[in-house]
């Protein structure tokens, strides 16, 4: 997971996502990177090692962005399978077991996709414009195509190479992820309003950011197709 600035979340999240290791039987790590913080999460993190023995950080000196904290943290994840989530409490990590249920079916990827998304009204909006136009523009059909909470074999993902730095990671994932031919799955999750601390999302910024990396993502795709360049 990464972390920017989420002093009044992190410890909770990193507790709930070790408890559930444990509770569901799965031996495996947390994975967080600290993305230049400026309030008390580096310190949080450094206390929380000292209990969770399994707890990896990864310090970024100045903040990089979600997409480059996240890829940091796929490159140290040591697991056979890969699970992305947010840093933030709004996604629940007791409902591992949905994911791993499809994985075990034989689906190398599973996506949670947020049922009913908990946030403000012009987020959730932009949620679902973005959806529409990822969909239509790579051929995806997907419910949420941008949700963080996803399960991965571990191999798969960290062979893709991850380009974007901000929130559209997760989509940019699948879209490469589908130019591979590998079948997505989806499951339906929980999602609720976050109760603590301030998302570093501005939406409008956001947005534009990641209609424009899409529209260059279409573009390598399509150079990739006709054997002008070697991989996307």
């Amino acid at each position: 997971m990464p972390a920017y600035n989420e002093e009044t979340n992190i410890e909770n999240v990193v507790r709930k996502c070790a408890g559930a290791l444990k509770e569901f039987g799965v031996r495996g790590e947390v994975v967080v990177t600290n993305d230049g913080s400026t309030d008390k999460t580096g310190v949080i993190l450094a206390e929380l090692k000292k209990d969770i023995g399994n707890l990896v950080v990864i310090e970024h000196e100045k903040n990089a962005g979600y997409g480059a904290a996240l890829s940091n943290a796929i490159k140290v994840a040591s697991g056979d399978l890969i699970v992305t989530i947010d840093s933030d409490g709004q996604f629940d990590i007791g409902e591992l077991p949905l994911l791993l249920a499809e994985y075990n079916r034989g689906y190398r990827v599973v996506a949670g996709y947020r049922k009913k998304k908990m946030d403000s009204f012009l987020k959730v909006f932009a949620n679902k414009v973005l959806s529409f136009f990822t969909n239509c523009l790579f051929g995806l059909k997907l419910k949420d195509a941008n949700s963080a909470f996803k399960l991965y074999e571990g191999a798969l993902l960290k062979s893709l190479k991850i380009e974007s730095r901000g929130f559209q990671t997760p989509t940019e994932i699948m879209v490469k992820l589908k130019n591979q031919g590998i079948e997505i799955r989806e499951v339906g999750i929980t999602h609720a309003f976050r109760e603590k601390g301030k998302s570093a999302l501005s939406t409008f910024r956001t947005t534009y950011a990641m209609i424009m990396f899409f529209l260059y993502l279409k573009l390598k795709i399509y150079l990739s197709n006709k054997k002008f360049i070697n991989e996307i």
